[in-house]
């Protein structure tokens, strides 16, 4: 009796349905999260306008500029970890229309498990690219 993986390997048309939903999830999931980047991003700015003025106004040591420092550190952690999930994002949906356009091309589930592994090393090689090693944003 055939698998499930074996039945779907032999029908191009049911892979190529399933790749192109996935390749939609995919494309929704990266608008989300262009979306949410942008509104942390603002956040963010707000917050590290904020620290640079009050050290200006107050000192780097006086209590409102310390606070003020450690909120603009608290607000760069969602754009660093959204930033990571739309790189991955944008590298998945790229291996899903690489997968697509290699069974359009006729070619079968175990050759899909075979694709290039260079997304992976250029996911792992793109995090932390904006930010330094505790994930701030500050000069």
């Amino acid at each position: 009796m055939a698998s499930y993986v074996d039945l779907l390997s032999e029908d191009q048309r049911r892979m190529r349905r399933a790749l192109e939903s996935l390749i939609a999830e995919e494309e929704n999931r990266i608008r989300v999260h262009k979306e949410s980047l942008e509104e942390y991003t603002q956040a963010l700015d707000r917050r590290v306008l904020r620290a640079l003025v009050y050290r200006s106004i107050f000192g780097p040591t006086q209590t409102e500029t310390v606070t003020a420092q450690t909120d603009t550190e608290e607000a760069s952690k969602p754009v660093t970890e959204t930033t990571r999930q739309l790189e991955r994002s944008i590298l998945v949906l790229q291996a899903f229309r690489e997968a697509l356009a290699a069974i359009e091309s006729g070619a079968t589930l175990d050759d899909l498990s075979r694709l290039e592994a260079g997304a992976r090393a250029a996911f792992e090689g793109s995090i932390g690219a904006d930010a330094d090693e505790t994930g701030s944003f500050l000069p």
